[in-house]
């Protein structure tokens, strides 16, 4: 199955078992005081399988976002197969075995994909993608969400996405044609995809991302050897769409507008959130840690670093056997649903359970500073 963050496993088996970038890391800023396995996230019935799971917070709710979808039955377009979807939990302070998704549909009731393709993609896959082709000889555009981030008066939020071509030469026939952002103004209608803002041979950014005092930061992965470094740009939120007005990270607190200077800030994952603290009074990366079935947070005072050496959250449950992704993958934070002030977090993880099944797991951190008290977990271990 070929899934948004399946990404994350391809980079993987390319080899990502390395120390990190930056040296030498401080310690982490934070303690792991309690984890509690919450289980599998509930989403609409016509949901079969999906991973991905970014959010955000936006107008009151939590939104988050999937890559490729599997339905329980065909949509108004007759498909089972979504490449976006957007489903939003309506009471984020409830407890979480209480948690109510509503997906975003079409006619028939089926989720539907949110990210809207551009009309010349459109007319492309009509003409490639029909189900009048053979199977071996479609071929589509799809988009692949990652981030989503509000502005500060709600007002408005981009979204980040990966655009691809997709071939129908097994699950890995895909290449990516670059990443950008689309503006949502409105929850009620599509997000405006403005041209691809960084093309593929440029510096791709959008695997992580969030806003800081009026400026829109986002973190890209690359490959070198073991490792995937994390880039980072920023920008002034209004003008995230507008390529050259970002800047990036070239160390030693300077910023230039020459992507090719830009230097890696920490080792992570194609998939990460990245969230203030109040609690810890820092900065929290939390992913997957490539080939591991474990999760990793890093901490840092400034979205730029210096980031610290990857902490271990927990061991995550593994796929099952004989499935197409042997590790789960898929692993982020959702600083929107945080409780008493970041000292109880959410993360959560994707694994497959199945042909064309999987679930996407929540767990309950509880965090404290370094060298503080650590209270004992057993109040929020205990809440239902």
């Amino acid at each position: 199955m070929r899934l948004p963050s399946i990404l994350n496993v391809v980079c993987a088996v390319a080899g990502v078992l390395s120390g990190c970038v930056v040296h030498p890391e401080p310690p982490p800023g934070a303690v792991i005081a309690g984890v509690r396995d919450l289980g599998p996230l509930q989403f609409d019935d016509s949901v079969r399988c999906r991973d991905g799971g970014y959010s955000g917070g936006w107008r009151g709710a939590s939104f988050w976002l999937f890559g490729d979808t599997v339905t329980t039955r065909p949509g108004t377009d007759g498909s089972n197969w979504r490449s976006n979807t957007v489903s939003v939990l309506t009471n984020p302070q409830g407890a979480p075995g209480k948690w109510h998704f509503r997906d975003y549909t079409d006619d028939s009731g089926v989720s539907r994909e949110v990210l809207p393709l551009l009309p010349d993609e459109a007319a492309y896959n009509r003409r490639h993608f029909s189900q009048q082709l053979p199977e071996k000889q479609r071929s589509r555009y799809a988009t692949w969400p990652g981030p989503l981030i509000a502005a500060p008066d709600d007002s408005r939020a981009w979204v980040f996405y990966t655009l691809l071509r997709c071939g129908s030469d097994g699950p890995w026939d895909f290449h990516a044609l670059g990443m950008s952002v689309a503006c949502w103004n409105d929850p009620a209608q599509p997000p405006e995809r403005p041209p691809l803002l960084f093309p593929a041979g440029d510096i791709q950014l959008g695997h992580g991302a969030l806003a800081v005092d009026g400026m829109l930061y986002a973190y890209g992965c690359r490959q070198e050897g073991f490792s995937w470094p994390m880039l980072l740009g920023r920008v002034p939120f209004d003008r995230a769409a507008d390529r050259g007005a970002w800047t990036f990270f070239c160390g030693n607190g300077e910023w230039s507008e020459d992507a090719s200077r830009a230097v890696p800030v920490m080792d992570a994952a194609p998939i990460l959130s990245v969230h203030y603290n109040r609690h810890l009074a820092c900065y929290l990366a939390i992913y997957s840690l490539p080939l591991q079935n474990r999760l990793a947070l890093r901490t840092a005072p400034a979205p730029e670093g210096p980031w610290s050496a990857p902490l271990v959250i927990a061991e995550t449950l593994k796929p099952e056997a004989d499935t197409d992704a042997p590790w789960s993958y898929a692993g982020c934070g959702h600083g929107e649903l945080a409780r008493e002030n970041g000292r109880i977090e959410f993360v959560s993880y994707y694994r497959t359970t199945g042909f064309f099944l999987g679930e996407i797991r929540l767990l309950e951190l509880t965090l404290e500073r370094p060298g503080a008290p650590v209270t004992a977990p057993g109040a929020s271990q205990n809440r239902p």
